[in-house]
């Protein structure tokens, strides 16, 4: 029998997607706490009719603009992300994503991005928390 954590009985869903370009794959920096974060979010309450895809395109286009054309792939990952600034943990589930074209124009949530290749060492601190951080390097093959 698994024992739940009371911690995690509530939670949120969100959906993300690591986009590559070259080789070489897209991170955001969050404005609030300054750590690593991909293109996407969460599901709203009402939208628990609409297919994770649909979600996932709003949010990127909330985050990156209108103008950035992307092809969703398959789920590659997924993990739990906690931080201080949110009452309930978050389950985070990443998509492949193949960047087309488009120029990036951030929302407020985010302060700069980056492309990473593989060989780009990222640090622990740069993560949220150590489950997120021990998801990408995974991925990442590190």
């Amino acid at each position: 029998m698994i024992k739940m954590n009371r911690d995690f009985e509530k939670y949120q869903v969100s959906l993300k997607i690591l986009l590559e370009r070259d080789k070489k794959f897209l991170f955001l920096r969050n404005t609030k706490d300054d750590h690593l974060d991909l293109p996407g979010g969460r599901i709203d309450n009402i939208e628990g009719d609409i297919p994770l895809e649909k979600i996932l395109i709003r949010e990127v286009k909330e985050e990156l603009g209108s103008k950035v054309k992307y092809k969703i792939g398959k789920p590659i990952a997924a993990h739990y992300r906690k931080s201080a600034n949110r009452k309930v943990p978050v389950f985070v589930i990443v998509y492949e994503g193949k960047y087309i074209s488009g120029s990036i124009k951030l929302s407020p949530e985010h302060s700069s991005y980056f492309w990473a290749s593989v060989d780009d060492r990222l640090k622990r601190s740069d993560f949220c928390d150590m489950e997120e951080y021990q998801a990408f390097k995974r991925f990442l093959g590190e």
